[in-house]
C-alpha cells in the first residue's frame, strides 16, 4: 500500500521547528573504513579546570545488507527497494528478515580504533657549554646544546595542524581515537551506547579530560506506518547529529562539516516519502541543549540549538539539501570568585548580551559513473555575541561561539574578549593596554564554500566498456581525490596594529590539497598527500604546505584495518618571527608577539603543542620543548573498524 500524499505529516514536522537528525552513512561491503575525527583539546589559564576536548563522531561502519536507508542530511541511501528504516546508531544493521525475526531484540557492537606513534625531529640552535640553571624555563634554556645533548631532538610533533578544532587542521598527523558502540534492538526500537576517548594511557600519562567514558546514549524509534513508500524515525537522547559531510562515506578529506555537527541532549525526527521509484523526498528537525563547562574561566553558558533540513534523494546517484541550524544562549551570570579579577587571565564575562549563532545553506552529491563522485556545498555562519554561545554546534573546524579559544570567534573573528572594562568589552588592562591589538565581542559572518572530488582509473575504464559495472576495489587501481575550502570572514575584530595577530574583518582563508593513492598489491598501497594552507589572505608569512608520501599495508584489497607508514614534510612560508619573538611564546592574553609567520592554532593543544608554554595553562605543568615548528614528521599508525 502507498500513500497519496504526505502534506499533512510536512505540515506537522514544520510546525515542530524542522531540523536534524544526522548520520553518516555506512559504506558497503566493498569499502574500506574511512577515518574517524579527531578530538580537539584546549589550553585552559593556570589554575583552571581544563575544558573537555571535542567528541570525535562516529566512522562509518559495514553494511550487512543494501535494503537499507540512513538517518540523517548527508545519507548515501541505496535506491534497492524494499526499504528499511533502521535504528540510527551509529553503526546500523541491515537484511531481509521475516516479521516474526523482525520482532527479535538482537545485539550488536561496533566500534573503529587510530592509533599513530608519531614523532617530531627538531634541532638544538646551540652550541651552549653553560649547563642551564635547574628549573630555567627560558627558550635559549631549553632549545640550547648543552654538555652531553645532542644537536638532534626528538619530541611529540609541534605543528600547525594538530588542534582538530582550528582552521588549520589536516588529516596529515592526527592524534590517537577509540570508540565502541553497543546496541539492541529490533525493527522497531532500538537503544545504543557509545563509550569514547583518546590520549592511551598507558603509552602516554593519565588525563581524566580525555577519557570520556560513556559520551553517547540514545534511543531510536522507528514504526511500521503500514505504508511501503513512507517511514519515519524519532531520536531522543544523547548524541551527535552530522550535516555536511564531503566525503562518500565519511566527512570528507578535512574531516569537518560544512552545516554542523550537534553536541546536544534532545531530540531528532525524520520522515521520508518516496515521490516515484527514483526520487525520495525527506525532512527533519531537532531540538536540543548543551550544558557548559562550569569553570570561571569559561565564557560559555547553557545553549540551545534548534535546526531543520530539507532534501530530495535519487537514490545515491543524486541529492540535494538545504539546511538551517540555530543555537542560542539566554542563561543568567553565573557567580564566580571576584578575586580572581586581579590575575591576568581571562574570567568569564558578566553583564553579557544574549548570544546566538547560525548556520545556513545549500549542498549537492552526484556518483557520477566513471567520471567518479563530486560534493560541493555552501554555508553562512551569522553571529551575535556569540561569546556566550556553548558548543552545542560545530562547524568547520570552530566547536560553538566563545567556549574557551575553540569556537568561531577565535578560529574566525580574532582573539576573543575575556572581561569587562568600564563597561565595555575591552582586553584586560593590566600590563595589556600598551599593546593595541583590540579583541573579537562574537559578532561576525563566515561564508564558505566546500568540494571534493573523487576519481578512480580502473573504475573508469571499467565502466567505459559497454555494460561495464561499476568498480568495488577489488583490484588494483589509481585513485585520485581533490578537495578544497574556501572562507570569507567579516569581524568586529579590528586592531590598530595589525602586525600582532593579524587582520580577521574582510579576510580570505584558502586551503586545497590532493591525495594520489596507486593500489598496487592486495596488502601494498603506495599514496602521497599535498596540503596547501592560506590562513590570511593578508599576510603571506602565516601560509605553509605539506607533503606526506606513505606506504599502507592491508590483508586484501577490502578489508578492515590499515598500517600506514609516512613522512610529512613540513614547508612554512615564515617558519619563525624576523625581529620579534614567535607567537607560540606568548599566553593567548594577546601580549606581545607577531603575525608575520607561522601561527600556533587559536586554541593550543595541551601539554605540549605547538603555542603551549607555562603561561597559557596550568603553571604546575611543562611547556612544549619548543617554539618552533617541526619540518620532519614520522608516523607509524593502526586503524581498525568493525
Amino acid at each position: 500500500m502507498k500513500i497519496r500524499t504526505i502534506f499533512p505529516i510536512v505540515t506537522g514536522l514544520s510546525a515542530i521547528a524542522l531540523p536534524a537528525l544526522a548520520q553518516d552513512a555506512a559504506p558497503t561491503a566493498e569499502q574500506q573504513a574511512p577515518l574517524a575525527d579527531e578530538p580537539g583539546k584546549t589550553a585552559a589559564p593556570p589554575n583552571a579546570p581544563a575544558p573537555n576536548a571535542q567528541p570525535a563522531p562516529t566512522p562509518a561502519a559495514k553494511a550487512d545488507a543494501v535494503a537499507t536507508v540512513e538517518m540523517g542530511g548527508n545519507a548515501n541511501a541505496p535506491a534497492a527497494k524494499p526499504r528499511t528504516l533502521l535504528g540510527a546508531s551509529p553503526t546500523t544493521r541491515g537484511g531481509n528478515e521475516s516479521a516474526e525475526a523482525s520482532k527479535e531484540w538482537k545485539t550488536d557492537f561496533h566500534g573503529y580504533f587510530r592509533v599513530p606513534f608519531r614523532l617530531g625531529v627538531g634541532h638544538r640552535p646551540g652550541p651552549n657549554q653553560t649547563v642551564p640553571e635547574a628549573g630555567s624555563q627560558s627558550e635559549a634554556a631549553s632549545g640550547d646544546i648543552a654538555p652531553g645533548q645532542s644537536g638532534t631532538t626528538f619530541h611529540s610533533p609541534i605543528i600547525p595542524d594538530g588542534q582538530y578544532l582550528s582552521w588549520q587542521s589536516t588529516s596529515h598527523n592526527r592524534s590517537d581515537w577509540a570508540e565502541l558502540f553497543f546496541g539492541i534492538g529490533n525493527s522497531w526500537a532500538k537503544a545504543t551506547v557509545g563509550i569514547q576517548g583518546y590520549n592511551f594511557t598507558d603509552s602516554s600519562f593519565n588525563d581524566p579530560n580525555t577519557q570520556y567514558g560513556i559520551g553517547q546514549a540514545f534511543v531510536t524509534l522507528t514504526p511500521d506506518l503500514g505504508f511501503e513508500n513512507l517511514r519515519l524515525a524519532l531520536k531522543v537522547g544523547a548524541y551527535q547529529d552530522k550535516y555536511g559531510a564531503a566525503g562518500r562515506y565519511d566527512a570528507g578529506e578535512y574531516d569537518t562539516y560544512l552545516f554542523g555537527r550537534t553536541h546536544v541532549m534532545g531530540e531528532t525526527l525524520r520522515a521520508e516519502y518516496d515521490l516515484n521509484e527514483a526520487w525520495t523526498l525527506w525532512v527533519e528537525e531537532g531540538l536540543g541543549g548543551k550544558r557548559p563547562d562550569p569553570s570561571s574561566f569559561n565564557n560559555a553558558r547553557f545553549t540551545m540549538l534548534a535546526h531543520g533540513h530539507v532534501g530530495l534523494n535519487s537514490g545515491r546517484d543524486m541529492q540535494f539539501s538545504a539546511h538551517m541550524l540555530y543555537s542560542w544562549a539566554q542563561e543568567e551570570d553565573r557567580p564566580y570568585d571576584i578575586s580572581k579579577e586581579t590575575t591576568a587571565y581571562a574570567n568569564s564575562v558578566v553583564d553579557y548580551p544574549d548570544g546566538k549563532m547560525w548556520t545556513a545553506g545549500a549542498d549537492m552529491r552526484f556518483e557520477l559513473g566513471k567520471w567518479g563522485y563530486f560534493y560541493g556545498g555552501y554555508s553562512h555562519i551569522g553571529a551575535k555575541n556569540a561569546l556566550v554561545v556553548g558548543r552545542a554546534l560545530e562547524v568547520l573546524h570552530a566547536s560553538g561561539g566563545g567556549e574557551y579559544q575553540l569556537g568561531v570567534v577565535d578560529n574566525y573573528f580574532g582573539p576573543s574578549c575575556t572581561a569587562n572594562a568600564g563597561g565595555l568589552l575591552v582586553e584586560r588592562t593590566n600590563a595589556l593596554s600598551a599593546f593595541p591589538t583590540g579583541c573579537s565581542a562574537g559578532t561576525g559572518s563566515v561564508d564558505s564554500v566546500l568540494a571534493q572530488y573523487e576519481f578512480s582509473l580502473t573504475n573508469f575504464l571499467q565502466m567505459n566498456e559497454e555494460g561495464g559495472q561499476r568498480f568495488w576495489g577489488e583490484g588494483s587501481d589509481l585513485r585520485v581525490i581533490l578537495y578544497g575550502m574556501a572562507n570569507k570572514v567579516k569581524s568586529d575584530y579590528k586592531p590598530t596594529d595589525k602586525t600582532v595577530w593579524g587582520p580577521q574583518d574582510g579576510n580570505l582563508k584558502i586551503k586545497y590539497g590532493t591525495d594520489i593513492q596507486w593500489h598496487a598489491t592486495p596488502s601494498v598501497t603506495a599514496a602521497v598527500r599535498l596540503d596547501r594552507l592560506q590562513p590570511n589572505s593578508d599576510i603571506p608569512e602565516q601560509s605553509f604546505s605539506i607533503l606526506s608520501p606513505r606506504i599502507v599495508f592491508t590483508s586484501n584489497w577490502v578489508t578492515r584495518e590499515q598500517l600506514t607508514f609516512q613522512y610529512s614534510r613540513y614547508l612554512y612560508n615564515q617558519r619563525e618571527c624576523v625581529n620579534a619573538p614567535s607567537p607560540a611564546g606568548f599566553a593567548r592574553a594577546r601580549s606581545t608577539g607577531s603575525g608575520l609567520c607561522v601561527q600556533p592554532p587559536a586554541a593550543a593543544t595541551p601539554p605540549d603543542g605547538f603555542g603551549i608554554n607555562s603561561e597559557n595553562q596550568d603553571v604546575d605543568l611543562r611547556s612544549a620543548p619548543t617554539l618552533r615548528p617541526d619540518v620532519n614528521v614520522f608516523k607509524i599508525e593502526a586503524t581498525f573498524w568493525w
